[in-house]
C-alpha cells in the first residue's frame, strides 16, 4: 500500500468569494460565503437535497424527530447558514468532472483544531476513486489518526481497510464550524454544535453519495427533482465508504446497513476480512482459554505432587523415629509402679505397728 498522503493544492478561484479575500488561506471558522445571484447546477441540486433533509427532521412522524425536530424548528434559518458554511472550493469540485486529481484542489486548513465536516478520497488498487465524509471536533487530532497506521489497524472500518488497500488518498476540508466557546451561540444551530455536525455530515454524505444505496434511497429526494444515482467521473463511478448513518452519532444505537449483497468488490472483501478477523480472535480467544486451563491443570497437579512428597516424607520420618526408640513392654512398666506403691504403703505411718505388751 502506498503512504497515504494529503495534498492541499492551490484552491480554485472561489465562487462566494469576499472582496481583497486570499484565496490560499483558510477562511475564518467564522466565516459565512455570500450567495451567488445565480446557482450552479450541483449547487441547485445540494441545496434541495439540505431543504429536503431539513423538512423530513421536522416531520412528527419521522423516526429523528424525537432528537432533531424541536431543535430544527428553532432555528429557521438553519438552512441558509449551513449552505453558505460549505467552503467554495467545494462547489467547484461538484461542478466540474468528479477526479480524484480535482479532490486534490478541495484543500483546506487541516490543521483546524475545531469543528468540522472533511472527505477522503482513496484511490485503490483496482484504480477505483471511492469517497469517505467524516466529522470531528478536532480536525486536526482526527485527520492525525486517519494517516496514523497503527489507529487503522486498532481500529478496523471500511475507510481503513480502502486505505490498506489504496495507491494514494487525499483529504480536504468541506464545512468548517465556529466554536460555540467563542460567543456564536447566536447563529443558527450553534446551541447544540453535535447536532448541527450530525447534520453537516448527513448532507454532505447525501451530496458525495457516499452512503449504502439504501440509506441513499431513504434520505434522497424521490420525486425526480435530482438524480440519485451515485456520480460518475474520470475513474468511472465513485464509490461510497460511509456505512452508518451520520444522525445517528452520539447515540447508544446505530443505523447499520446490510452491505453482504453489495456488488463493490472491496467491500465484499472488507466483510470477508472481517469475518476472517473474528475466526482469528475468536480462535486466539479459544487458545487463550486452553492455555488457562491447562496452566491451572499444571499447576494443581504440581501442588498434588508437592502434597505427596511433603506425606511421604513425614511418613518416612515417623518410621525412622520410631525404629531408633526403646520400646518398654506394657506388663513391665504396670510391674513396676504397682512395686513402688506397695514400697511406699510399707514404709508409711499407716503401715502395720507393734503390738504392747502387758507387765
Amino acid at each position: 500500500m502506498a503512504t497515504a498522503q494529503v495534498h492541499n493544492g492551490s484552491p480554485s478561484p472561489s465562487l462566494f468569494a469576499q472582496p481583497h479575500a486570499q484565496q490560499n488561506s483558510p477562511a475564518p471558522a467564522s466565516r459565512m460565503y455570500d450567495l451567488p445571484t445565480e446557482l450552479t447546477t450541483a449547487q441547485l441540486e445540494a441545496k434541495t437535497i439540505l431543504a429536503h433533509l431539513l423538512g423530513r427532521l421536522k416531520e412528527t412522524d419521522s423516526k429523528c424527530y424525537p432528537r432533531y425536530g424541536k431543535w430544527a424548528e428553532r432555528h429557521p434559518k438553519l438552512e441558509e447558514f449551513i449552505f453558505r458554511s460549505v467552503r467554495p472550493q467545494v462547489w467547484t469540485f461538484l461542478q466540474g468532472r468528479w477526479s480524484l486529481d480535482a479532490l486534490k484542489l478541495v484543500g483546506g486548513d487541516l490543521r483546524y483544531e475545531g469543528r468540522g465536516i472533511y472527505l477522503d478520497g482513496v484511490l485503490g488498487l483496482d484504480k477505483r476513486v471511492r469517497v469517505y465524509v467524516g466529522q470531528s471536533i478536532n480536525m486536526r487530532q482526527r485527520v492525525a489518526q486517519h494517516l496514523n497506521f497503527r489507529y487503522r489497524r486498532d481500529n478496523p472500518s471500511l475507510h481503513y481497510h480502502a486505505m490498506q488497500n489504496s495507491v494514494y488518498n487525499t483529504i480536504g476540508a468541506l464545512v468548517v464550524l465556529p466554536s460555540p466557546n467563542m460567543g456564536n451561540m447566536t447563529l443558527p444551530g450553534m446551541d447544540d454544535p453535535g447536532l448541527l455536525l450530525n447534520v453537516v455530515e448527513m448532507w454532505m454524505c447525501l451530496v458525495f453519495r457516499t452512503l449504502p444505496e439504501q440509506m441513499l434511497e431513504e434520505w434522497l429526494p424521490g420525486d425526480g427533482t435530482i438524480n440519485t444515482a451515485r456520480k460518475e467521473g474520470k475513474e468511472g463511478v465513485f464509490g461510497g465508504l460511509n456505512i452508518a448513518c451520520p444522525l445517528n452519532h452520539g447515540e447508544r444505537e446505530r443505523e447499520w446497513i446490510d452491505l453482504s449483497e453489495s456488488d463493490d468488490a472491496l467491500i465484499r472483501s472488507y466483510l470477508l476480512h472481517g469475518t476472517v478477523e473474528a475466526k482469528n480472535e475468536e480462535g486466539r480467544k479459544r487458545s487463550d482459554v486452553r492455555y488457562v486451563k491447562k496452566e491451572e491443570e499444571e499447576k494443581y497437579e504440581d501442588s498434588l505432587v508437592q502434597r505427596k512428597k511433603k506425606y511421604a516424607e513425614k511418613a518416612r520420618g515417623y518410621r525412622n523415629k520410631a525404629e531408633t526408640e526403646i520400646r518398654v513392654p506394657q506388663w513391665m512398666l504396670f510391674g513396676t509402679l504397682a512395686a513402688m506403691v506397695g514400697f511406699l504403703l510399707l514404709n508409711s505411718k499407716g503401715g502395720p505397728q507393734p503390738r504392747g505388751r502387758w507387765r
